[in-house]
């Protein structure tokens, strides 16, 4: 190979890859769309990679098939082994484009990002399997201090925590990769900060002994550090203010009632004012902006206001059922959820047997193993024995009646 050649292919190299994390800004901004939007924008992306990629199996990545048969069947020449970084240049001068090595920071950018848009239309329980396949597929062709395989791991992670698996190894994983971040970028830097509200997030769904405490403490934490550097109303700290107060609430949940009405009335107040600002950001239908309405709503049971924390839940309930996906159906469902034991408080176990009923429904369709589903499941039974009980006491005076007449 020539000087000229040699030149020639590391500046289409660069144009390759330049073409492929252009693709990758245009597909991350798809993540509100409509999960059959989603999945095209996948698709696409998948053509994409196809096309550009040489010496690899994409079936190993757990994405999907692109739209289009190779080729009509016919196999596509992939090439010589190359060095990462090199293009490996097809055909001759006017040829086809130049195809990038698989390990390629640009490839795996583009690969994630299809696959977010992927498991987007992907029951929850079903995500995991695709990104530990993405994840083993990039560890067989980048060393393991490379930093985009490293929070390609670390996403593999929190689709198992959002599936439910809070297991030792999970959550030893999301501790390695805090102080993996403290490390290489600093205690306040912004990927140290994530691994942080991550780590809180698996803390939070654990709900072991100490686990709410230490979640509140890190996600506290982030929120500090967000606020001194991005503001008090960015979405990345309004997101771990959120978590934070959640926390705090839920620890009152389990407490007595004058320690319940004291926390929950300054965290309403908190929660309103995440709301406030989420609709001022993305509207009033947007995931965020009614997660914190369903925080709202579970403040005010709390407090003893139930008939205003039913009319928030059902008003929450109409927004997400506008929107489809199995992230709004998972939202439903802690709607839901939220609502039986609204119900039961309010004394109208009827309706809150049917509102248990249907969360345990959309659970057990989108993820059966989560901790919406234990909790759904146990509301259930529980309102089921208070059913039982209740028609069998009404009856117990009648048949004695019957029986002394």
């Amino acid at each position: 190979m020539t000087l000229e050649s040699a030149l020639a292919a590391q500046e289409q190299a660069r144009a390759a890859a330049a073409r492929l994390r252009g693709a990758t800004e245009a597909l991350n901004v798809l993540g509100r769309r409509s999960p059959a939007d989603q999945q095209r924008a996948s698709l696409f992306a998948v053509g994409l990679l196809k096309d550009a990629v040489a010496d690899a199996d994409l079936s190993e990545t757990g994405l999907p098939r692109p739209l289009q048969a190779v080729h009509q069947g016919q196999a596509v020449h992939q090439g010589p082994a190359v060095h990462q970084g090199q293009a490996v240049p097809q055909g001759q001068a006017g040829g086809t484009a130049p195809r990038l090595p698989a390990g390629h920071p640009a490839v795996l950018l583009l690969a994630r990002a299809a696959m977010v848009l992927h498991t987007a239309g992907l029951r929850i329980c079903e995500r995991p399997w695709h990104w530990d396949r993405l994840a083993r597929f990039f560890d067989a062709r980048l060393p393991p201090s490379d930093p985009h395989l490293f929070r390609l791991r670390e996403r593999a992670v929190m689709s198992r925590v959002d599936a439910g698996d809070t297991s030792p190894g999970v959550v030893a994983a999301l501790t390695s990769a805090v102080e993996f971040h403290r490390r290489a970028h600093g205690e306040e830097a912004y990927l140290t900060s994530v691994a942080t509200t991550n780590l809180a997030l698996a803390l939070r769904q654990r709900r072991g002994d100490g686990d709410l405490a230490a979640s509140e403490a890190l996600a506290g934490k982030a929120a500090r550090v967000r606020a001194a550097r991005y503001g008090p109303e960015h979405p990345l700290t309004l997101a771990a203010r959120s978590l934070a107060a959640l926390c705090l609430l839920l620890l009152a949940e389990g407490g007595r009632e004058e320690e319940r009405r004291r926390v929950a009335g300054p965290l309403l107040a908190e929660f309103t004012a995440i709301r406030a600002a989420r609709m001022r950001l993305y509207g009033s239908t947007a995931p965020d902006t009614t997660r914190s309405r369903r925080h709202e709503a579970l403040a005010l049971l709390l407090l003893g206001e139930r008939e205003r924390a039913r009319q928030a839940l059902e008003l929450t309930l109409a927004l997400e059922a506008a929107l489809g996906g199995a992230d709004r159906a998972e939202a439903a469902a802690d709607t839901r959820l939220l609502l039986g034991q609204v119900s039961r408080a309010l004394g109208d176990m009827d309706k809150a047997l049917e509102h248990a009923r249907e969360a345990n429904r959309i659970y057990g369709q989108q993820n059966p193993r989560g901790r919406g589903a234990r909790r759904a499941r146990r509301l259930v039974a529980q309102l089921t024995a208070g059913r039982i009980t209740a028609v069998v006491t009404a009856e117990m005076p009648r048949t004695r009646s019957g029986a002394l007449s």
